[in-house]
Formats: C-alpha cells, sequence, structure tokens
C-alpha cells in the first residue's frame, strides 16, 4: 500500500553491497594468505642457500690441495681460479648462516 519508489531499489542495493563486501573480504584474505606463502617460500629459500653456501664455504679447501698439486705452473690454472670464485661465492652466501632448532 505506501510504497516508496525507490525502497525496492535500496533493499537490492544492500544485497549488492553484501555480495560485494563478502567478496572484497575473501578476494583480500586470498591475497593475504598468498603473500604469507610468498614469504614463508622466500625465508626458506634464502636459508637453504645461507646453508648451502655455509658448508660450500667449509668443503671447498678441502679442493685446493688436489688443485694445487696437479695444476703448480707460473700462472694460476683456469680451475684453481674458478675454485676460489666459487669459495668466495660460497663465502659470501653463507656468512649470514646460523643453526636454528625452533
Amino acid at each position: 500500500m505506501g510504497r516508496i519508489d525507490g525502497e525496492h531499489e535500496m533493499k537490492g542495493f544492500q544485497s549488492v553491497r553484501r555480495i560485494e563486501t563478502a567478496a572484497t573480504t575473501a578476494a583480500t584474505t586470498t591475497l593475504r594468505r598468498g603473500q604469507r606463502v610468498l614469504h614463508d617460500s622466500r625465508q626458506a629459500l634464502h636459508t637453504t642457500v645461507r646453508w648451502m653456501g655455509f658448508w660450500a664455504a667449509i668443503v671447498l679447501p678441502i679442493l685446493y690441495l688436489p688443485v694445487l698439486a696437479f695444476g703448480l705452473s707460473p700462472r694460476p690454472s683456469l680451475l684453481g681460479l674458478g675454485l676460489l670464485g666459487c669459495h668466495l661465492f660460497a663465502l659470501v652466501a653463507g656468512h649470514n648462516y646460523t643453526y636454528d632448532t625452533t
């Protein structure tokens, strides 16, 4: 009987607004979850690279003796320079490694 012309449209607008809010909330939750997974995977990658660099920096000097023994010449060999470069890279990559049990 006493229906206002815009009343039906307002109810429809509010339900659309609720749907948009639910969709926005779901999208925001999904985005945050994806960012957390990405952050965790980056952190795991950094930890792995540091671990590998640390242990490579410890193990690589063992290879110096054979390279020096078989590569004796007046100028440095390519193998020796490559080994030295790998060792320097391992030192830089593993410099901040800490053993964490948690």
